[in-house]
Formats: C-alpha cells, structure tokens, sequence
C-alpha cells in the first residue's frame, strides 16, 4: 500500500523508508545501476532529438538560393550576383531595368536545373516575397513558444505518454502535408504546427527520462541525448546532399518521425512520478515493477511508496510562491540568454564561407567539444557552476569579437558554438531536476518558451551589425555577463533526489543557504 502524508518529511533515509516507504528514488538507487529499461527510453529519447533536431533545421536545406538566368539575353553580358537579382552595384546595364523590387520579372527566371532543390524556386518566391522564406524560420519558433507552454502543462495534467503522441502525431501529419501541397500558405502553416509538436514530443520525452533515472546516471544521458543532437546537426547536410530535390527531401524527413510514432505508441512507458503526484499508487508501483522486471532486478521488500501531497500545484503556485516565481524567472532568463548566444553565432554563419553542406556539418561538430566539457563538469563543480562559468566564458568571446579581424571572429564564433554546447546540456538538465513533479514540465516549458522568444530575436539582433558593426556582441555580451550573476542565486541539484512537492524544492535552497551562511554570520544565496 502506497502511503501519502501530508507532512514534510526530514528524517534519515533508514528511518523514513520504515515509518513512510520508499520514495521514487530509493527505488531506482535499490536498483543499483541503469538497466535495459533505461537504456530502451534513453534510445527512445535520443532518436526523437534526432528527429526534433532535423525538424528544426529543415529550412537550411528547403530555402537555398537557387541560381538564376536572364530570359532572351536580356543581360547575357551582365555580371550576376549568386542571390537574386533583388539589387546591383556598379551595374548601369541592369539598373535600367530594376524596379522597386529587383529585376523586373520578366526579364530573368531561375536555374531550370536546380529549380526543384528549393521552396524559393518551387513556389516563385521573387524579390518582393523575399521575407516569406526568412520568416519560415521565424514562424517555427513562435509555433514552439506555444507549444512548450501547452503541452508542458498538458503533460503534467493528463500524463507523459498521452501528450508525447499527441505532439509527435501532429509533427507526423504536418510533415506529409509538406511535400505534396506546392503552396507557401501551407508550408507556413505546417511550420507553425512543426514548432507546436517540437514544443511537446522533444521536452516531454527528455523530462521523462530524467524522472527513472537515478541522480548519478542524469549527467551522462543528458550528455547522449545532446551529442544525438549536435550529430543531428551534422547529419542534417548528409540527408541534403543526398535528397536535394524538395520533394523528395521532404519525404525523407517524413519517414523518421512516422515509425517513431508507432514505435512510441508500443514502448515508451508513463512515468511513475506522474501517476503518483496524481495518486495513482498502484499504478506508480505496477510501473517499477516494469523497471525491476526488465532489469532482472527485484523491488524492496514490502515496498509501499510515499509523497509529500501538495495542494493541486499550478501556474498560480508558481507565480504566488516567492521562491518558485523567482526561480521561474531565473530559469527563464538562463534559457533566454542561451537561446540567443546560440542562435546569433547561428545566423552569423556567414563568417564559415563555402559550401552549404559542409559548413552544416562544421555547425553541428562544432559543439561536440561543449558537450564533452558538460559531461566533465557537471558532476565535478555542480550544474549551476558549470552554467555559469561557460557564460562568462560565452560573455568573453563576444567581446573578442569586437576586434573585428576574420580569423578571429571565426575562432570566436567556434569557441561561441562550443560553449553553446556546454550551455545547452546543462539547462536542460538543470531544469528538469529543480522543479517538484506537480510542474516539472510548466517549468521545464516556460523555460524553453523564453528560448523560443531569443530564437525569433536573435536574426533582428544579428542585422544590427548594419548599424553598427560591435553593437550585437555588445549586448549578447551584456546579457551573457548578468545571467552568469543572476544564476548565483539559485540552488545547485547534483546529485539530489528529484523535488515532489513545494516544501521539498524549498528545502533545495535551504541546504544552499546553511553551506554559503558564514559562521555567526548573515546568510547568503538567499531568495
């Protein structure tokens, strides 16, 4: 029989396991070391980051700039730029015919050969619907801000499981939608709903795996899952160059996220933290027993399970509890500034010149190293160190960048992608281990909703090197400096059980303020 109580518990794990029962991770440290089961959803995890992350980068490879050709040798003998012929310097032939929108149309057509290797070709996207395929990126990152925030507190109310296929089967739908509908309405629209999936299958999965894993083994499948998607990000050129025709491309990348579905519909488990916050103790138990029996290993004997019950926990627990709303904002801006250092070293790509599918490749690898530095660290010197050393670190080489030397904005832009990889790693983790169970999700969400909001800036950030060419690393830089303070005033999480309720994420920062309380002296950390 599960036992609920009311009351915080604070005695040794010995006396509470006899008075109380086991709570989740007695279980899993009962169990000793990672199993088969463990090692089936981290598999299952990784894959769907693969595919979220080919999600993501979809439109590197359906929005290249298609070579053109003037019709009748209207300009046989005019020097043309590698875009379209939007606007010419130094050219008196051509501007004779340029218009308040580029070339007149009529006068030039794209490459009939590579005319199927892009959406700009395939739906005639001229000088004048440039912003349709720049904003097919933009429009995946505002369906993902609504997407974190629904399905986070989705899956906290109706379960993991559920929301993971309703998530997933909405990417599976948009994604066969893509090829055979020739129209830029659709494929914006499809984008939109892309990002909205994105916001449930990848976050909901990633937080499941953390919630059946012991707190020692968090750092290592954090670090798997974010090397599938650094090598994701590689991959993605390989499936370019292999597909280059949209069509077929699309189709493609159709395929993984179909059988994922399925595959997820048989095997990926519910997690048990779930059905216990929701009282549902027999099930929560019938859930272990998979994990012991798939392990080869046997349950405590006589094992009952516990909570501490909360009131019903939601976003106005959040923001009416003064640790919670602080450390939600925190949070938020940790996920904000990563997001934006990110995707500014992103769509500065320009600086790695050459060919399009290498320098895909180049972006993935480079944040390998990142991830490697992650998985040294965090356990070592504790997520919230880890976070903050490599922003400050981020926050220096965007001041370097300012010397404005190719060589060494390329190197920088390198170190930057690297530290990005560091950065990634540990808020994923850090996040899903802080909050209690009740909103593990909301939390985890929000926080991937502020990163969705720095993904849509970043491009508007990065284009202010028109007006001034230090002015974007300035204020990357900035931010960078005061999410690497603010962070001091959260409670590190290595190696601590996952928090069920309020009162035990509390007790996260009361540890913290008895190890930097000086002796006979005023608390520190304290929020």
């Amino acid at each position: 029989m599960t036992v609920i109580t009311n009351e915080y518990v604070t005695d040794e794990p010995q006396d509470r396991k006899k008075k109380y029962g086991y709570k989740i991770d007695d279980v899993l440290e009962h169990f000793g070391t990672i199993g088969k089961f463990q090692i089936l959803v981290t598999v299952l995890v990784s894959a769907l980051a693969l595919i979220a992350t080919w999600r993501i980068l979809f439109d590197i490879m359906t929005t290249k700039t298609i070579p053109w050709e003037c019709i009748d040798n209207h300009c046989v003998d005019a020097e043309k730029p590698g875009d379209m012929p939007c606007s010419f310097h130094k050219n008196t032939e051509l501007e004779k015919n340029i218009s308040g929108t580029g070339l007149q149309s009529n006068l030039w057509k794209f490459d009939k050969d590579q005319k199927s290797h892009s959406i700009v070709a395939i739906f005639d996207l001229r000088c004048e619907d440039k912003w349709k395929y720049s904003f097919s990126s933009s429009i995946y990152f505002i369906g993902a801000f609504f997407g974190v925030w629904m399905f986070g507190r989705l899956s906290d109310a109706i379960g993991r499981y559920l929301t993971l296929l309703i998530s997933l089967g909405l990417c599976v739908v948009q994604a066969w939608i893509i090829p055979f509908f020739n129209n830029m309405n659709v494929y914006l629209a499809c984008r939109f709903i892309d990002g909205f999936s994105f916001g449930g299958f990848f976050l909901v999965a990633f937080v499941l795996d953390v919630e059946y894993l012991p707190p020692k083994y968090r750092n290592p499948m954090a670090i798997v899952v974010h090397f599938i998607v650094s090598s994701g990000m590689a991959l993605i050129s390989l499936w370019g160059f292999a597909f280059k025709d949209f069509q077929t491309f699309a189709i493609a990348q159709a395929v993984p996220p179909t059988i994922m579905w399925i595959v997820c519909f048989f095997l990926f488990p519910e997690s048990a933290r779930y059905y216990l916050s929701k009282g549902k103790d027999k099930k929560a138990l019938a859930s272990l027993q998979k994990v012991a029996d798939m392990n080869g290993k046997q349950m405590p004997p006589d094992c009952s399970l516990y909570e501490d019950v909360d009131v019903e926990v939601s976003f106005l627990n959040v923001i009416s509890n003064k640790r919670l709303l602080i450390s939600a904002a925190i949070n938020m801006f940790g996920w904000f500034t990563t997001s934006l250092v990110y995707y500014m070293l992103w769509f500065s790509a320009k600086y790695l010149a050459g060919n399009l599918y290498v320098n895909a490749a180049l972006l993935g690898l480079a944040e390998l190293p990142g991830r490697v530095a992650a998985y040294l660290l965090m356990d070592r010197i504790g997520r919230k160190k880890t976070f903050m050393l490599s922003m400050i670190l981020a926050c220096i080489c965007m001041f370097i960048s300012l010397w404005d030397n190719s060589i060494n904005k390329k190197v920088m832009y390198c170190l930057g992608k690297a530290l990005t990889g560091t950065l990634w790693a540990v808020i994923y983790l850090y996040s899903s281990e802080m909050y209690p169970t009740k909103i593990r999700n909301l939390g985890s969400g929000i926080g991937s909703a502020a990163a969705r909001v720095a993904a849509l800036l970043a491009p508007f950030v990065g284009a202010l090197i028109e007006v001034n060419a230090s002015l974007p690393y300035i204020i990357v830089g900035a931010l960078a400096f005061v999410c690497c303070g603010v962070f001091w005033f959260l409670p590190e999480t290595a190696g601590k059980d996952l928090p069920q309720t309020i009162e035990e994420f509390e007790n996260l920062f009361h540890e913290a303020e008895k190890k930097y309380k000086p002796e006979g002296g005023k608390e520190m950390a304290k929020i």
